[in-house]
């Protein structure tokens, strides 16, 4: 007897569709030994005059986020066949979803929503790391705005249409950070437990520099840096900040620039050669991040480098 197929998770064109769109623009986060998060974007003009289709049962939560208010007749929900309306959803509201519920919608204006796919298993693992307890359900009254959902949504946007530019570190964080605020806020019981405190120990200090330094391309992970380290991955995330003062991704752009100060100072490198020497995707990518740390431009800086080398050689 032929085993039961297993219909595809709800994401990317799949979810597109369920909600009956043509495409939907999505991005999946893998990690290496732990379940993904998958992103998708769906966006309709005419909005969703129709109500979507069922969705497969899957052991995962929707978390969507809504970009754009409800229509005037209010966003249409049914769980497990029960209908409800919510005549008020801003943009910024969340509504959280079970996809063994069998949830469906309907909105019949503009809509530019937001879906993060999280498997059930992605939960497990970071309750896990964390060294919480099992994550059983998350609840929210939808419609109801969350600030802080909305501008990490806001700050990931991008690298639906450009993954290339954001380095695997940035998306690990991001994931991190994602699933600590879901967990927190939307789990009735989830408690993180017991925190490791405390920063780094030099020698976890030393070798975390020399990773970096090893990859500015941006081919590290969290969970590799992590591991390095002998520690989980969230404790590795919190005691890296404390330890350096920012985040593993900002940190990594910061060494990339300083990789650059050395190469434009002492070398006639052509500024795109620079930015690929740096570890940088692009030389506009370089030239804006540069600017935006430095202050002033790669090239302006370099000859700033340069007539500073004069009059010190001439005094």
């Amino acid at each position: 007897m032929n085993p039961q197929i297993q219909p595809e998770p709800a994401y990317g064109a799949q979810m597109a569709s369920y909600f009956r769109l043509p495409k939907a623009a999505s991005l999946v986060i893998p990690q290496t030994t732990k379940p993904p998060l998958a992103i998708t974007r769906l966006v309709s003009d005419i909005g969703l005059p129709e109500r979507t289709a069922n969705i497969p049962e899957e052991k995962a939560f929707v978390v969507s986020v809504h970009l754009t208010p409800a229509s005037v007749t209010g966003c249409e929900i049914w769980v497990d066949n029960r209908h409800s309306n919510i005549a008020n959803w801003p943009a910024g509201g969340v509504g959280i979803y079970d996809l063994e519920a069998n949830p469906r919608t309907r909105n019949r204006g503009p809509v530019d929503w937001v879906h993060y796919h999280i498997p059930r298993t992605t939960l497990d693992a970071f309750a896990s790391d964390v060294r919480g307890p099992r994550i059983e359900t998350l609840k929210n009254t939808h419609g109801t705005v969350d600030p802080v959902l909305h501008q990490l949504t806001e700050l990931i946007l991008p690298s639906l249409t450009a993954p290339e530019a954001f380095s695997q570190i940035f998306l690990d964080y991001f994931r991190l950070l994602f699933c600590a605020h879901v967990t927190q806020r939307y789990s009735p019981s989830f408690n993180t437990g017991s925190r490791p405190r405390g920063g780094l120990a030099p020698w976890q200090k030393r070798r975390v520099i020399d990773l970096f330094t090893e990859h500015l391309d941006g081919n590290l992970t969290l969970p590799m840096a992590a591991g390095q380290c002998g520690l989980s991955v969230s404790h590795f995330a919190r005691a890296f900040r404390q330890t350096f003062g920012t985040p593993p991704h900002h940190y990594l752009v910061l060494q990339r620039v300083e990789r650059a100060k050395v190469l434009l100072a002492h070398s006639a490198c052509a500024l795109s050669e620079v930015a690929q020497q740096a570890g940088f995707s692009d030389q506009a990518s370089f030239s804006r991040t540069f600017k935006a740390i430095v202050g002033t431009s790669p090239g302006q800086w370099r000859r700033q480098q340069g007539i500073g080398t004069r009059i010190v050689g001439t005094g």
